[in-house]
């Protein structure tokens, strides 16, 4: 029996966080005969130091075994608190109620809850809730031979693969290696695929960045106003958009604005265009874009790569040059026909630049997207000598969801669900629900391992010259798929979008940059694999209004978690054994790889299965 019994989800009212014009409630049960003289809550801010609160909680009433104190709270400004609670035990015996991984516990030390306040108006678009996005890389995704590529302004510096079925390059085997493979993947090539991503009830495509450049990847931007020609041309890039549109599916473009490259109009190192670039001359009008150090050789760049000029997001020039009604770089593309855009490293761009970026986005299209990189808690993000504020109200709508991808990906291999639901209930906890229903939720990106890789090895333990050709054996791959299933269940079915990295749902292996970029190959698709993203797809979009907000646990232990999302219960058993889940309701089985039985004791759940019940109101 614990002594004490609090957590932010389910012992406070709202629950999670709040926004600045909600009162709340706060219960903390207490075992009968610990013999407390008193509990005070206890909450400081994060933002300013002077405002610190303590509170004497009323003791209300008793529940079974426990005594019940409870304190109201007026409403808090926008910003991050902490709170904890102090329990006392006579005159001058004081310990706390602290947070261990969202289970209170009584401790010498403080370990507080956050408490996080946003603006009332913040609102996200609703389109987006409920959906599923899909990624391209699109070099890789497909070629359509009736495009034929003017030469580019470096064409000589590009190799071209003849084969596409080849691993991409790599400093392995690439004497100074720079990225500058292609495959000439294509717009007409993605656009061919409609019936596929219909297939698949895609709503969304994330396409990395498609915009001049040198190398494949094209995060070292030549030109913000034009498409790679290997990729096609800007009418070509309008015609996809609105003929993706008449399928109910948005696109979705990479906003890479911390840095240019070196080879571009903007800095212009190898005089490959007639602009008079930073790197050519103290007086052109982008020299204020960039930061040297000694003209014109050493300048700031990104992580140290000289390919990628740091740009100083600090000039308005630059910023209006991005942001500037109609004719800046955001609302050009949004006339072309994009809902939304991906912030790339969006800890590098400073507070008032992600603003202006939302007021153009914003007053362009009220109902566009803006989800930024953020690989840790987006709530608390510290970067740069000073705390974000992305999820407050007026920056982002949402972020990449790289938390839970690490803890879906840990449960798999190590099957504790403790831990796992502990990190689920942080980050449901700390953002804001109009964040959390728009979380993107990935198991792969264009940065990571693909997950089948990561579910079927352990990644640490692969030498870097076998990374190229590495293949998972029959049974490791088998395995793998397996726990994929799982992985994807969870991805489908917890707060936030799911985003299919191109490929995952086919059985693609490769470890992290380039080879988790190789070319998607609808010849060589793993079809049990696709059959089952095909199912998940169908079962999100049949009850796409459950998944659109929500969520509350209902039972975490050993190798077992499941929870509801409106009336979809979800279950997942990674044990070996059947469980019986102890709740009479009855309901309809609706997705899953086995199916379960109601009993008068409650839902037996099979071994090792995933299952998601339409429960009977």
């Amino acid at each position: 029996m614990k002594d004490i019994i609090y957590n932010p989800l389910t012992f406070k009212t709202p629950s999670g966080s709040i926004n600045n014009s909600e009162s709340s409630v706060l219960d903390v049960l207490v075992r009968k005969g610990l013999y407390e003289t008193g509990i005070n809550f206890c909450i400081y801010s994060d933002q300013n130091e002077t405002f610190t609160m303590k509170t004497h909680m009323k003791k209300v009433g008793e529940i079974g075994s426990y005594i019940k104190y409870t304190v109201y709270l007026d409403k808090f400004e926008v910003g991050i608190y902490y709170y904890y609670f102090e329990i006392k035990f006579g005159e001058n015996n004081v310990s706390y109620i602290s947070n261990f991984d969202y289970n209170a516990e009584i401790s010498d030390r403080i370990i507080p809850w956050q408490l996080t306040v946003f603006d009332k108006c913040y609102k996200t678009p609703d389109w987006v809730k409920g959906g599923i996005m899909y990624q391209i890389f699109p070099d890789r995704f497909k070629k359509d031979d009736s495009y034929i590529p003017s030469k580019t302004i470096n064409e000589d510096e590009r190799i071209i693969h003849s084969n596409w079925k080849d691993v991409p390059n790599s400093s392995f085997d690439t004497e100074n290696y720079a990225a500058r493979d292609f495959y000439k993947g294509n717009l007409d090539g993605i656009l061919s695929e409609k019936e596929y991503f219909e297939s698949l009830n895609i709503d969304m495509i994330y396409l990395n960045p498609v915009f001049e450049s040198s190398e494949n990847h094209r995060y070292s931007t030549a030109d913000y106003y034009n498409i790679d020609p290997y990729l096609g041309t800007n009418d070509i890039f309008e015609h996809l958009c609105s003929e993706f549109k008449k399928s109910n599916i948005n696109i979705i473009l990479d906003g890479v604005f911390s840095h240019t490259g070196s080879d571009s109009k903007y800095f212009n190192k190898k005089s490959h265009y007639s602009d008079i670039g930073a790197y050519n001359s103290l007086e052109s009008k982008y020299y204020p874009w960039f930061k040297f150090i000694e003209y014109p050789d050493k300048y700031d760049s990104w992580w140290g790569f000289d390919n990628l000029p740091t740009v100083n997001k600090e000039n308005k020039d630059f910023r209006d040059f991005i942001c500037k009604h109609e004719d800046g770089v955001l609302n050009y593309w949004q006339n072309k026909g994009i809902k939304g855009w991906r912030l790339d490293v969006v800890d590098e761009l400073p507070d008032i630049f992600v603003d202006e970026i939302r007021t153009s986005m914003k007053e362009k299209d009220p109902d566009s997207f803006l989800i930024g990189e953020v690989w840790e808690d987006a709530s608390n993000k510290f970067s740069y000598g000073y705390r974000r504020k992305y999820l407050l109200g007026d920056q982002l709508d949402s972020v990449m969801n790289y938390p839970w991808k690490f803890a879906i990906i840990d449960f798999m291999k190590n099957k504790n669900a403790d831990l796992f639901a502990s990190r689920l209930m942080t980050l449901i906890n700390n953002y804001p629900k109009p964040a959390l229903d728009c979380l993107m939720n990935i198991l792969s990106t264009h940065d990571t391992e693909r997950i089948i890789t990561v579910l079927g090895t352990d990644i640490g333990l692969v030498d870097n010259h076998l990374k190229k050709d590495f293949r998972l054996e029959e049974n490791d791959y088998e395995k793998a798929k397996n726990l994929e299933k799982f992985a994807s269940f969870l991805q489908f079915t917890l707060p936030g979008i799911p985003s299919i990295y191109y490929g995952d749902e086919i059985g693609m292996q490769g470890f992290s940059d380039p080879f988790n970029r190789a070319c998607f190959d609808r010849n060589n698709e793993d079809i049990e694999l696709l059959d089952h993203y095909r199912k998940l797809c169908d079962f999100r979009r049949r009850y796409r209004y459950d998944f659109k907000s929500g969520f509350v646990m209902a039972f975490h232990e050993g190798n077992v978690i499941s929870y509801y999302r409106n009336n979809i219960l979800c279950i997942v058993n990674m044990c070996n054994d059947p469980i019986i889940f102890e709740d009479k309701t009855y309901g309809e089985w609706v997705f899953g790889n086995k199916k379960p039985f109601f009993t008068d004791y409650g839902i037996v759940v099979g071994p090792q299965s995933y299952t998601a019940i339409n429960i009977n109101e």
